[in-house]
Order: C-alpha cells, then structure tokens, then sequence
C-alpha cells in the first residue's frame, strides 16, 4: 500500500490549529506527518488572529497524541524557541525531535527532501550545522548522490519558489529564487511550502506549475480552519495529493 504523508505549515503555535492537526491525523491515518516551517512563533503574539498561542513546550505535548511519526522543517519563526521545544519532545519520547534540514527522509515509497529556511535564525534548529546561507549546489549533490531518483520526489520548504501565483510578488513573503532555481534545474515531482498565508485563500490558488513540477502552497488562518495536503505514492511513480480543510 503506497505511503499517505500528511502536510501541514505555519501554525504559529496556534492552539486551534494544533488540535484541528490531531484530529486530522485521527481521520485519515497517514504513515507519517510533515510540518513545513513555522510550527513555532518566535516573535510574540502574531498582529492577526484572536485564537490562543501555546508555548513550545504545549506543541509538543499536544503533538504526542499523534502516534505516526513526525518530522520537522524550519520556517523563519523557529529560532531559540526550539531548544524548549526539543526538551519537552525529548522528555516525552525519549528521543529527539527528526529534523529535515537540507537533508532526507525515506516514509514508505516516498523520498522527501526537507530544505533549509534562508529567513531567520537557524543556528539553534540546525543544531550547529546551518544550511540556510548555503546555495542548494552545496548541499542537494549530495542528496542526489546518495538516493538518485528518490530525492526528486517531494521536496518541503517553507518558503515558496518565487515567481509562481502561490506567493505576494515583492513582499517579504514571495518566497526564495534559488529555490526556484533548484526546481527547474532538477524537476522533482511536487513541491509543498508555506510562508506566504494570505495569496493562495484570497486568490483560491493553491497550486502551480513549474515546467511539471506541481507546487502546492496550504496557507494558514491562524483561527482556522487548517489547511493541508494529503500525499500518496502512485503505482505510476506519481504523487496525488488531496487538499484538505478541517473545520
């Protein structure tokens, strides 16, 4: 049966949002769940929104009643929060938290590819081996290298490839051109980011094309509902993926 990855990013430590993940999980029952960037908040209350912010430490435990595995990309908004968030996960499983960090991930018969964040602190989530200032040359040769093929499946970054109708052109939030570069230089099959909450509910854009290449972008009210993707692996060696909202 082919892998079922559920995505999800920026809840800002939005209680709602945390809770709307968990019983997302409960209903579809993926094998694994990615979070994109953004799980935490690291600059006070956001300007938007009415919900309740949790502190790193209550993510992590409100994650721990999901049973499937998770994994974690960094957004701009994971700085030294993440050391308080580490220690609660840690406490609670025994084990650190499984980053994606310009690094790789086998779930099932999917290859997924976590890239770094070029916004914001990275020092403290790449644990003393930042990424994020580095060129994608630098770190995805070896990616490829070691898993061929597979790397070029699913790629998560928090910030979105520029140029595509997923992002505010020439806003703090239009996302990155290297990754853009990266994209049309190695065609993965799909791509998911965040960043940008705003573009894809005002436009009801949620994917596009670069060259075939499908790039995905769930942006985030941050009182709901959640937005998130549904990923599977195909006979065909493609990806479906299914646009979720929870209410």
């Amino acid at each position: 049966m082919p892998a079922r990855i559920l995505i999800a990013t920026d809840l800002h430590q939005r209680a709602v949002l945390y809770e709307s993940l968990t019983r997302l999980s409960a209903e579809t029952k993926p094998d694994a769940i990615i979070l994109g960037g953004d799980f935490l908040h690291g600059t006070g209350l956001l300007p938007y929104g009415r919900t309740r912010q949790l502190t790193p430490t209550q993510c992590a435990v409100e994650l721990h009643a999901i049973t499937v595995p998770i994994l974690f990309v960094r957004g701009n908004h994971e700085d030294e929060n993440w050391f308080e968030f580490r220690d609660a996960w840690k406490s609670l499983h025994g084990s650190a938290p499984h980053r994606l960090n310009g690094s790789f991930a086998m779930i099932g018969d999917v290859g997924v590819v976590g890239f770094p964040c070029a916004m914001g602190q990275e020092e403290a989530f790449s644990e003393g081996q930042p990424l994020g200032g580095e060129h994608y040359e630098y770190w995805f040769k070896y990616l490829l290298e070691d898993h061929g093929k597979a790397a070029r499946q699913l790629w998560i970054m928090h910030e979105p490839p520029t140029g595509t109708r997923l992002s505010s052109p020439g806003s703090v939030v239009e996302g990155h051109p290297w990754w853009r570069d990266a994209i049309e230089e190695h065609q993965p099959k799909l791509v998911v980011c965040g960043h940008d909450h705003f573009t894809p509910i005002k436009n009801d854009v949620w994917q596009d094309q670069i060259g075939p290449t499908t790039v995905i972008n769930v942006g985030q009210h941050m009182d709901g509902p959640l937005h998130a993707t549904l990923i599977a692996h195909l006979a065909t060696d493609g990806l479906r993926f299914d646009r979720m909202v929870l209410v």
